[in-house]
């Protein structure tokens, strides 16, 4: 544990560490009464799982396709990597474009089945990055609110104990179903990490286009969500397709929402400038290799969301200690 206490708390925002981000009271009394559900991304299963993100899965599958030369979607990849590093900008070309030019040189099942072996992860993985999104998602209900766009299952230790939801399959909130479990809105691997299970990944423009336009499940999901809980998204960034198309579609819908977060390395103008042309709130903070200033704050969160007697008994008896 440790804090700036002459930095630890300022009017609405809490800090929970010496260089951790400055958090909302809003935000901690809405986790606190049940109403926040945590949106998790490939930054999740990035950060201490080692896990790619989804230029990085576009990457692996190609390689483990065994794409030609002159693959398109292989120089599609190449130049969006050139572009980024040569103006230092992410976004321009977006990874489900990729994807679709796969499914013109390969099967559906072939490319799924590349995505599912290349996020197999070690037998020793570290799951503590997900591990503690799931004590902050539990409710004081003992519900689980954690919904993921990541197709790896690292979320489940141990499965019995959680519900779990795949797409199209989900709560249907506007008819009084209760979100209590893990939503894996673009669909999930197989135990084996061999294949997809029920309806496949969202992976291409296509299906991205299916589950947010023209079918419209995730859309209409992710409107009721935003009805009824504030929203905290948690390795993202602004560029990322899941969090394009997320919010895209509540454009059309803007009635009657809660605010959203989101935890942002790095709190650049243009970063900070572009979540919030999304309508989201960015809760910067320290950029550093392993993100430790998130990690190590959302570790005292959960722990002061379990206990919070408890954790602030710890808070004083450590300023005692330390003489403030």
């Amino acid at each position: 544990m440790v804090f700036d206490w002459g930095s630890f708390q300022l009017g609405t925002h809490m800090r929970f560490t010496e260089n951790g981000p400055w958090i909302p009271d809003e935000l901690l009394r809405a986790r606190d009464e049940g109403r926040v559900v945590f949106f998790c991304g490939a930054g999740v299963s990035r950060a201490r799982a080692g896990l790619v993100d989804f230029f990085g899965l576009a990457d692996a599958v190609i390689k483990e396709l065994g794409a030609a030369a002159d693959s398109n979607a292989k120089k599609l990849l190449e130049k969006a990597k050139e572009i980024g590093e040569e103006l230092d900008v992410t976004g321009l070309i977006s990874a489900d474009r990729v994807f679709s030019l796969l499914e013109r040189e390969f099967t559906t099942p072939d490319i799924q089945s590349a995505v599912a072996k290349s996020l197999k992860p070690a037998s020793d993985v570290d799951r503590t990055a997900h591990d503690v999104l799931l004590r902050l998602a539990r409710t004081p209900e003992d519900k689980t609110q954690l919904v993921t766009t990541n197709f790896d299952r690292l979320f489940e230790s141990d499965p019995s104990t959680i519900q779990t939801y795949l797409p199209p399959r989900l709560p249907q909130l506007s008819r009084g179903d209760a979100l209590n479990g893990i939503v894996y809105l673009h669909g999930r691997v197989d135990i084996e990490y061999q294949h997809a299970e029920a309806d496949g990944f969202v992976l291409s423009s296509a299906d991205f286009g299916h589950a947010y336009l023209t079918e419209g499940w995730a859309t209409e999901f992710f409107r009721e969500i935003v009805r009824k809980y504030v929203v905290v998204f948690v390795g993202y960034s602004a560029d990322d397709p899941p969090v394009h198309y997320l919010l895209e579609g509540l454009r059309r819908s803007p009635d009657s929402l809660n605010r959203l977060y989101s935890f942002q390395s790095d709190g650049s103008v243009e970063d900070t400038a572009r979540w919030r042309h999304k309508g989201v709130h960015p809760i910067a903070y320290a950029r550093a290799d392993g993100h430790p200033a998130l990690w190590d704050t959302l570790d005292e969160w959960a722990l002061r969301a379990e206990d919070a007697e408890r954790w602030q008994r710890n808070v004083r008896l450590y300023c005692q200690i330390c003489g403030w």
